[in-house]
């Protein structure tokens, strides 16, 4: 089971988009912890809850 999810965005245009996750219909319950932005990369840190 995963407890936090550590997910960096780096801003790059790919047409449609990739999907992180699978769409089972499925909602996945988080809580934002912490953003950081550095170097043009943000960091987002998500606990379940």
């Amino acid at each position: 089971m995963i407890d936090i999810y550590r997910i960096s965005v780096i801003p790059t245009i790919l047409g449609e988009g990739v999907r992180l996750f699978p769409d089972k219909g499925q909602e996945i319950r988080l809580n934002l912890e912490m953003v950081r932005n550095s170097n043009g990369i943000t960091e987002l840190i998500y606990r379940k809850r």
